[in-house]
Parts: structure tokens; sequence; C-alpha cells
């Protein structure tokens, strides 16, 4: 296919998804205005949180369309990438930029998620200026990207989004046992995808190492460094959501981990405090820990390599300077 113009492609689609987004934002915010009794008891700034949550969905089922040719191909030869992957690159980082600019439009509590959302602009700018040659060039790091975009923005996100509304909202309509069993499954999904998303992200790094160090040199560090904050990230919300689960299946701390403003005019349905049964098998949260523990360790050889590297650049001029240096000493010396 014939590559895309900066200008008459790439912000046509984040225009689209810009106001594609406020448009579902508007109609879900009338939408459980009308069907969802004591709506309006939830304060402004928690209800505008939940109705962008939603609105982002379909533009995440979109982001999957796009994003899963490169991540299953990911660990192929470069060669295997065509300009139609290159196309389908831009398009995701061209959705997610439109729906993330509108997301960071509505007030956010946590600042590390507005850094994060800041990447979907940082994203498709990079890729724009230098991974659309439309060539196998472009696969070294826009498969990486892709599989950022396929389990953390787009699966990843779902499951993390309807776990915070079924937490911040369901808490109203639900008994516990119903609000903990719907909350589990976004914490299974959730696990699955920030696993897969580390493990091949790093494991790609690896796998790629010498293309992406002829590429970036000395620079390496930089996506480096951005991987690192991302799957922290990651690991940071998945571990809060077992923490959660645990507080909801032993109804401890019921009132305030999950309150807010609007507990002073909405009542919490159930407030009985019987444990309920975990699907976790015990030590689930150990393994998990050991998990992330074990990712460190990957990391941390990744920036090892870096230096190894680094250093074998500096020592072998020197080395064969001072070869030199002596040659030409023994030389003078026969003489």
């Amino acid at each position: 296919m014939a590559p895309f113009g900066v200008f008459d492609t790439d912000i046509h689609i984040a225009l689209l998804s810009f106001i594609a987004t406020g448009i579902l934002y508007e109609y879900t915010h009338s939408c459980l205005d009308r069907n969802l009794p004591k709506w309006n008891c939830f304060p402004q700034t928690l209800r505008n949180r939940m109705c962008i949550e939603i609105a982002c969905i379909p533009i995440r089922i979109g982001l999957v369309y796009f994003s899963l040719p490169s991540v299953i191909l990911a660990f192929t030869p470069a060669s295997n990438w065509t300009a139609v992957d290159t196309q389908r690159s831009l398009i995701a980082c061209s959705l997610m930029t439109g729906a993330y600019l509108f997301d960071l439009m509505i007030y956010r509590e946590d600042v590390l998620g507005v850094l994060h959302h800041c990447m979907g602009p940082a994203l498709l700018l990079w890729t724009r200026l230098c991974f659309s040659t439309f060539t196998s060039a472009d696969a070294l790091v826009s498969r990486s990207l892709m599989m950022f975009i396929f389990f953390g923005a787009a699966t990843g996100g779902v499951f993390a989004s309807a776990g915070v509304f079924i937490l911040r909202v369901g808490k109203k309509y639900l008994k516990r046992s119903t609000l903990h069993r719907y909350f589990t499954f976004c914490v299974i999904g959730l696990t699955a995808t920030t696993v897969l998303s580390c493990y091949l992200n790093l494991l790609y790094f690896l796998h790629t190492w010498d293309q992406a160090y002829a590429y970036f040199g000395l620079a390496i560090p930089l996506p480096i460094i951005w991987e690192t904050f991302e799957c922290y990230l990651q690991w940071r919300w998945l571990l809060r959501f077992y923490s959660i689960e645990d507080d909801l299946r032993r109804g401890d701390r019921m009132l305030t981990t999950f309150s807010d403003e609007s507990d002073h005019t909405c009542q919490v349905t159930d407030l009985k405090r019987e444990d309920i049964p975990s699907v976790f098998p015990r030590g689930t949260v150990s393994v998990l820990r050991v998990l992330v523990w074990q990712w460190v360790l990957l990391l941390c050889y990744l920036y090892f390599m870096f230096i190894r590297d680094v250093y074998f650049c500096w020592s072998t001029p020197r080395a064969q300077s001072a070869n030199q240096v002596e040659a030409a000493s023994n030389n003078s010396a026969e003489w």
C-alpha cells in the first residue's frame, strides 16, 4: 500500500478517534443518568472518570484488531514485516492518541496514570518520525510498541477499566459476593495480560539486542527506561488489584478502601464481613512476586548487556591503539 502522509491520515484518524471518544463519553453520561438509579449520588469527578473509562472501550477493541497481527509475528524475522504492518501500527498509534488526548481532559487522581496516557501522542510522533519507512526496517521497534498497545492499552486496559468501574460504582448496587466474583474475573484477565506484556517485551528486547544496539547505539537506555516505566505501572496495578481482591473477599476496610465522598448520600448494599472463598490458590501473590523479581533480574541483565557493549566499544579502540604504539616502538628498537 502507498505510504500515508503525516498531515492527511494520521491526524485524521487521531481526530476521528478524539471525536468518537467524546461522543461516546456524552452518550454514556446520558445513558447512565437515565438508566442507573442513584447515579447522581456519585461525585461529578467520579462520574466523569467512569464515563471516560467506558467510552474508551470501543477504541481499545480497535487497538486489538490493528495490533494483534504484529504481536503474533513478533519473534519472526524482520523480513516478514511489510508496508501493511507499518500501516496497522500507525493506525493503532493514531487511535490511541485520539482517545488518550480526550482522556487527559478528564480529571484523574493518579499522576503516573496521566504520564502513561501522555505516551499515546508521544508514540505516534516517534513512530511517524522514525518508523514509517514502510519497509522491514520499521519492524525493530514497531513490534515492541504493538505488544505494549495490545497487552497494556487494549486488553489490559479493558480489564482494568472494568475492575475500576465494578469497584467504584458496582459497590452501590451489588452484594459483596457478586462484586467479588465480577472483580475476580477482571483480576484474572489483568494477570494474564500483565505477565505476557512484561515478559514478552523483555524477551523481545533480548532477542533483538544486536539490532537494537546497532540502531540506537549509546541511546539504547532510553527505550529500556521507557519499557521499565511502562512495565512498572502494569505490575503496580496488578498487585494493587490483588490487594483489593483480598480486602474485598475478607470484608476488611470495606468502607475505607472503596469509599468516596458519595458514601454520605448513597448507601453500600452489603456490609456483611463473612469471608468469601477465594478462587486463587494459596500463595498466588507470592508466586506473582517471584515473577516480578525474576522480571527485574532479566531487566538488570539487559542493562548489564548495555554496559558490557559500551565497555567493549570503548576498550577495543584503546587496545588497538596500544598495540599499534607497542608495535611501532618495537620497530624503532630493531632499527
